[in-house]
């Protein structure tokens, strides 16, 4: 057969099956588009000339690793989805005489149009809305203006080599599914089902225990360097919580509805539960992995916007005085005033007003970790108000009124006349809030960037998963159709039995998800106190917002994929 029939067939094959093919094609597009604008940003000639460009390039070059982390296993998830709901159709292959290496032939080519064609069409989306991203970016960075965006060829070429190792994998892993299963093992692989597991009680308690440890720490937690620290290894219990309750406690629960006959023998309750327990073991991980991605997109997008937010209030609690000098200790006390004398002729001219309130100092409790603070006076520090300036110990602090930019000329010139008053330069060290607040709108403003791109990862790999498990279901249901009509219930019966099953599958990884987030949201605002952000109200009213807006896309998710359900089993 010639390379133009295997062609041939793979293209008849994605068009026949475009409602498999075209959302996989589209998140293919969104996530190869997604990796090439983060690293045409860490590329960008034009970001790196901000003041706080480099900062931003910093924050996307340590997400960029993770988000192909994410990218290559989520691909890898979906193929092997897929190549489980057309094993039917690969042994159907083989009966009708094509070998298994011929059939690996077919989906190579599959697997070769679809990544190129996710890959162009991800590349013209990221040249398209480049730039009006960009722009975005420089808004969140407090930037007024900044330079045309590019995608440069290094984003291209790692964009390229990722989709290259993602389809090198799949097609390795496609070819070893096909090559070690008989044709009649493939027919039959799409109805085969996961069985009950002797161990689904203890996992089930197991699980619950688990959670409520979880849930125990994150709400009575009240260090935030103790909130900080142990917030990962608590999500990681709640991941596995959470898939050991779904895999095993929905089907114990399942269990003791059947065993209630008040409950199991009437007659929507005896078709809903029944069924019921064949969707759970089909879909249980699938719908674990839903919430699981539900909540980190809440936790990733709620975190990152409350820095963002809350950025001035943390600068300002860093940084009660605008500015603090540390002098060594061996010239402080010669030198001190001459240079307090250069900092007020320097803010002089350039139209800033220096000013000191030593009603803002405060004295450390012995033993009271009230984090980095310039107000604090330790026990030993002598304080000595000097002309607009207040020396406490080796520092100088003071506050500088005037225009953002004027500050900053400020703060640049004070550095460059340090030379002037001191021989070494290593005696000087100079930490400001405007400095701070140039760099604060690099980094949160690149964290929020990234966020909004992460959750866009996680929305597109939850979307897929609950879509192709209505696909599923719904050639599953199609069949139950036919099997409720003839043992004797009528269409309004059938559809409000299936209605009834869908809602409580469809919504149960909601619900755990709003539940994680009740908990989650405490350990958050606990640990964004590492931060310096003590507004409780703003984490929560992040928190909450994200949810209703991620509540309102599952519902409209949920409409459209309920469509392609109703169509299938029709």
């Amino acid at each position: 057969m010639g390379k133009c029939f295997y062609m041939r067939l793979a293209w008849g094959n994605i068009r026949r099956s475009k409602r498999i093919y075209l959302p996989l094609l589209i998140a293919t597009a969104v996530m190869s588009c997604v990796v090439m604008l983060i690293n045409g940003l860490i590329f960008s000639q034009s970001l790196s000339n901000m003041p706080s460009g480099e900062t931003a390039a910093m924050v996307f070059r340590m997400g960029i690793s993770v988000f192909c982390i994410f990218t290559f296993f989520f691909m890898l998830y979906i193929n092997g989805f897929l190549i489980k709901q057309r094993k039917r159709e690969f042994g159907l292959y083989g009966i009708l005489g094509l070998t298994k290496h011929q059939v690996g032939k077919v989906l190579f080519r599959e697997n070769l149009l679809l990544m190129g064609g996710g890959l162009i069409l991800g590349g013209a989306i990221a040249n398209i809305f480049g730039r009006l991203l960009f722009m975005a970016l420089i808004k969140l960075m407090g930037e007024v203006t900044g330079g045309s965006f590019v995608i440069s060829l290094p984003a291209y070429l790692i964009t390229a080599a990722l989709f290259a190792v993602i389809f090198i994998a799949i097609t390795l892993l496609n070819s070893f599914k096909v090559r070690t299963a008989s044709p009649m093992e493939l027919l039959n692989s799409v109805k085969s089902g996961e069985k009950d597991s002797r161990f689904v009680i203890p996992l089930a308690v197991i699980g619950l225990i688990m959670l409520a440890a979880a849930y125990y720490f994150a709400w009575t937690i009240d260090a935030s360097g103790i909130a900080l620290g142990l917030f990962f290894p608590l999500a990681l219990l709640v991941i596995i919580a959470t898939y050991a309750l779904f895999t095993s406690g929905s089907i114990a629960l399942l269990r003791l509805l059947r065993k209630n006959k008040r409950i199991y023998y009437r007659q929507k309750n005896f078709v809903t539960i029944s069924a019921m327990f064949h969707r759970m073991r089909q879909n249980a991980r699938g719908l674990a992995t839903i919430c699981i991605l539900s909540t980190m997109l809440v936790v990733t997008l709620s975190t990152t916007l409350s820095l963002y937010l809350g950025r001035e209030e943390m600068l300002r609690a860093m940084y009660p005085f605008d500015v603090e000098i540390q002098i060594d200790e061996e010239v402080v006390e010669d030198r001190a005033e001459e240079y307090v004398s250069k900092l007020n002729a320097l803010a002089n001219e350039r139209g800033v007003t220096l000013s000191s309130d030593e009603s803002k100092l405060i004295r450390r409790v012995p033993g009271q970790n009230i984090g980095y603070r310039n107000n604090v006076v330790d026990e030993d520090d002598t304080v000595i108000i000097m002309d607009n300036v207040i020396r406490v110990g080796r520092s100088l602090v003071f506050d500088a009124e005037g225009d953002f930019k004027n500050c900053l000329s400020f703060i640049d010139a004070a550095r460059e006349a340090y030379p002037e008053i001191f021989t070494y330069t290593a005696n000087l060290w100079i930490s400001d809030i405007f400095t701070s607040t140039v760099e604060g709108y690099g980094t949160y403003g690149g964290l929020l960037f990234m966020g909004v791109f992460f959750s866009i990862l996680f929305l597109c790999m939850a979307v897929l998963i609950i879509y192709f498990k209505q696909i599923t279901e719904g050639y599953e249901d199609k069949a139950q159709f036919a099997i409720l009509k003839n043992v004797g219930m009528d269409d309004r019966q059938i559809r409000a039995t299936i209605n009834r099953q869908i809602l409580y599958v469809f919504f149960l990884p909601l619900a755990a998800m709003l539940l994680h987030m009740v908990f989650a949201a405490r350990i958050q605002a606990r640990m964004l106190e590492s931060f310096m952000l003590y507004d409780w109200q703003l984490v929560i009213a992040c928190v909450g917002g994200v949810c209703a807006v991620f509540a309102v896309i599952y519902l409209i998710v949920y409409r459209l994929t309920a469509k392609v359900y109703y169509d299938i089993v029709k």
